[in-house]
């Protein structure tokens, strides 16, 4: 048995679909289409200009989504998994199919399938298992050397003029770096929660830049590296004092520590329009993979481990710059080609323009 919408119930149906965001799809016993809304368009990736009698083939061939519906119809009872469905872009969707019954027969005269996009949840749950997958390797590493040359010194060791100072400042340094990851994971917490209060001010950022190269430069001299405040006089900015000076120091201690001997870090800003100032944050530096830079906000993300293990640092600093940014209404973006460096863009509020 197959069923139809008659003249008064179809256009209601299709005014109360056309406003959900998931997609539907109404299908008769024979797979035949009665019913789809704009979202199922938009999922499916169908052009506007088909007409006719549609099949369900004709949407879709992907064989998950068949099988349930077929299962739908032969049983009688719903149907849910997860797929994938590959359209301009790779999306992951929820998708649900239960049967549509004649009341008087009890008797399945087709399916609706239901398709609710999750690829943005199933993102944050691989990126929160990550994170934590990140965090226990970022503090097991210096918890078991902590461990192993405190047990070396309680066997004896203590005693040993030669190196029981060198065990105690190795045991210091990684006692140090938890320490930072602590300090690091409680400021992102809190900035994320909103706890971290702005208070924006007009900065004039030549003077301010001036002020950060004082704190940069045993860093840069210790690397071989030359840093250059670049920005105009003139060039001024509305932010936060305490969070610009953690955006910039971040960003350019990042661009110092994963540079060359010989190479630079060079900060310039301006402004994008009465509303904006930019300041770009340029390096020679190591670069970055293209495939990486969708992903190196993330907190505790590396792009080389190897080489964040020999240069320090708490894997979070880019995160919590991404965060400051956002709270201040601004963005950040960055170009990056491998062996040739990488610039780190923020936009931030313009004071406002004398009346």
């Amino acid at each position: 048995m197959s069923f139809r919408l008659d003249q008064y119930s179809q256009p209601l149906l299709e005014a109360v679909l056309g406003s959900l965001r998931e997609g539907i799809i109404v299908i008769d016993r024979q797979t035949e289409v009665v019913l789809y809304n704009q979202a199922a368009v938009d999922v499916f990736n169908l052009s506007p200009v088909m007409t006719g009698p549609l099949r369900l083939i004709d949407i879709t061939r992907n064989k998950a989504i068949h099988d349930g519906f077929q299962q739908v119809l032969r049983e009688g009872r719903p149907f849910d998994t997860n797929l994938e469905i590959f359209g301009i872009q790779e999306r992951t969707f929820s998708f649900r199919a239960t049967p549509l019954l004649m009341p008087s027969a009890h008797e399945v005269v087709g399916a609706i399938g239901v398709f609710f996009d999750v690829t943005q949840l199933v993102r944050l749950e691989r990126v929160r298992r990550e994170f934590f997958a990140n965090l226990s390797h970022e503090l097991r590493t210096p918890l078991t050397s902590i461990l192993a040359y405190v047990e070396t010194l309680l066997n004896g060791a203590l005693y040993d003029q030669e190196n029981n100072l060198q065990f105690l400042r190795i045991i210091n340094k990684h006692a140090m770096r938890m320490q930072n990851l602590v300090r690091d994971i409680a400021d992102l917490s809190a900035i994320e929660a909103g706890e971290f209060k702005l208070d924006p001010v007009t900065i004039e950022l030549k003077g301010f830049v001036d002020n950060l190269a004082v704190l940069v430069a045993p860093e840069a001299a210790a690397r071989q590296v030359t840093f250059r405040n670049e920005v105009t006089p003139g060039v001024y900015v509305q932010a936060d004092p305490q969070a610009l000076e953690q955006i910039l120091m971040n960003l350019i201690i990042n661009a110092v520590k994963f540079n060359r001997p010989g190479g630079e870090v060079v900060v310039t800003a301006g402004f994008e329009g009465d509303t904006r100032t930019i300041i770009a944050v340029r390096d020679t530096g190591v670069g970055i993979e293209a495939k990486h830079l969708p992903r190196i906000f993330e907190r505790l993300y590396r792009v080389d481990k190897s080489r964040s293990q020999e240069v320090g640092g708490t894997g979070l600093g880019l995160a919590i710059v991404k965060h400051l940014v956002l709270n201040h209404g601004g963005d950040i973006s960055v170009d990056s080609t491998p062996g040739v460096g990488s610039e780190f863009r923020i936009r931030l509020p313009r004071p406002p323009l004398p009346s």
